[in-house]
């Protein structure tokens, strides 16, 4: 081999031992980076909302949270997950629209809290079955998706209904600590699959399912005031 060789191949050798440098610093950086998102998702505050309080509900295996006025003309049933990105993009989308009408008395809102994506999403299903019988329910989802990044710990879980307007309770917080309602998530999850639902969110108007890729909030308030 030439001296010109020779020092060619150094040459790569060199970009070789860069490049393979350079690639740890980006995995150090990633792996660093994605320690940090999961501490700043587990220790960071919720931020507020304001929504009404509800009436106490009583949870019951496969059963909704339902809230809203019991002869409403029309009943909108919501099948979410509350760490489903789509279901946080629903909620800020149509949210309004649903409890303008849900205030109004135009609609019952039945809730069932999917959770299949993560332990969080377990969590804070868990907890919203709390907060329902507690008596804050429409605040407590409301505030569950506006925080959709949230990794929902307990901590998290526990400071909500403050952000919310709500005001929490010995029993609500052993309810959240103790998983109290862990059984029912399960059944949620039972039911929805046994009806069918493969995805969320799903949406349904009187027991219709509405394609909601089609859908704009001034067709859902057509739908739902008559």
């Amino acid at each position: 081999m030439s001296q010109a060789e020779q020092a060619a191949a150094r040459r790569r050798e060199r970009w070789i031992l860069l490049a393979v440098l350079a690639g740890l610093v980006a995995v150090v950086v990633v792996v660093g980076g994605g320690i940090g998102l999961q501490a700043w998702r587990t220790g960071r505050a919720p931020v507020a909302v304001a929504e009404p309080a509800s009436p106490p509900a009583t949870i019951s295996a496969g059963q909704p949270v339902t809230y809203g006025a019991a002869d409403a003309p029309k009943v909108v049933t919501l099948f979410s997950d509350f760490h489903c990105p789509h279901c946080a993009e629903f909620h800020e989308a149509y949210g309004p629209v649903l409890e303008q009408a849900r205030q109004v008395g135009r609609i019952r809102l039945e809730v069932y809290p999917m959770a299949f994506i993560d332990a969080g999403s377990t969590a804070a299903a868990n907890a919203f079955g709390c907060a329902a019988e507690a008596g804050f329910a429409p605040g407590y989802y409301a505030g569950l998706f506006a925080n959709p990044i949230l990794r929902w710990s307990d901590a998290q879980l526990l400071a909500l209904p403050a952000a919310v307007g709500a005001t929490s309770t010995p029993a609500f917080e052993a309810c959240v600590t103790g998983r109290t309602h862990a059984a029912w998530v399960e059944s949620i999850n039972a039911g929805a699959g046994q009806r069918g639902v493969t995805a969320t969110p799903t949406v349904l108007v009187d027991g219709a399912v509405v394609d909601v890729s089609k859908l704009t909030p001034d067709d859902l308030a057509a739908m739902i005031n008559p």
